[in-house]
C-alpha cells in the first residue's frame, strides 16, 4: 500500500518508516543488570561533601554578614556572645541568600534520599527482574 502526497507521489506506508530495535542493540540475554552497591555509596558521599561544602560557604556567608556592625565584645566564632542585632543580621543574610543556595541544597538532598531509598531495594542485594 502507498500513501498519496501532496505532490502526487507515493510513499511507503508509516509502520514501514517507523524503525525498530535491531535485535543486535539489546543485550545479550545473558547479561543480568546489577545495582552497584559501591557506585551508589560513592555518588551519595559525593552529594554529602557537595552538601557540606554549599552549607559552609552559607554559614561563612551569613557570618560575615552578621559580622558587620557588630559590637567589640561580641566574637564570630562563639555564638554564645552574639547579641539580638547580630543573630537578626544573620537570620536576614540567610533568607537573602536562600534563593542562591536553597535550591541546589534540596536537590542534593532529594538525590540522597533516592540513593539511600534505591540502596535499600531488595533487588540492590540481587538481580533486577526485567
Amino acid at each position: 500500500m502507498t500513501h498519496v502526497t501532496l505532490g502526487g507521489g507515493g510513499t511507503a506506508p508509516p509502520s514501514a518508516l517507523v524503525s525498530r530495535p535491531s535485535p543486535d542493540l539489546r543485550p545479550p540475554a545473558s547479561v543480568t543488570p546489577r545495582l552497584d552497591h559501591e557506585q551508589i555509596r560513592d555518588r551519595i558521599a559525593q552529594h554529602r561533601a557537595c552538601l557540606a561544602e554549599l552549607e559552609g560557604a552559607l554559614v561563612a556567608a551569613c557570618e560575615a554578614a552578621a559580622a558587620r556592625h557588630r559590637a567589640s565584645a561580641v566574637r564570630v566564632e562563639d555564638r554564645a556572645t552574639w547579641d539580638r542585632p547580630m543573630w537578626q543580621r544573620y537570620l536576614d543574610a540567610a533568607t537573602v541568600l536562600e534563593p542562591e543556595y536553597g535550591p541546589r541544597m534540596r536537590d542534593l538532598l532529594r538525590d540522597i534520599d533516592r540513593l539511600e531509598r534505591l540502596l535499600a531495594l531488595p533487588a540492590a542485594c540481587g538481580r533486577i527482574a526485567g
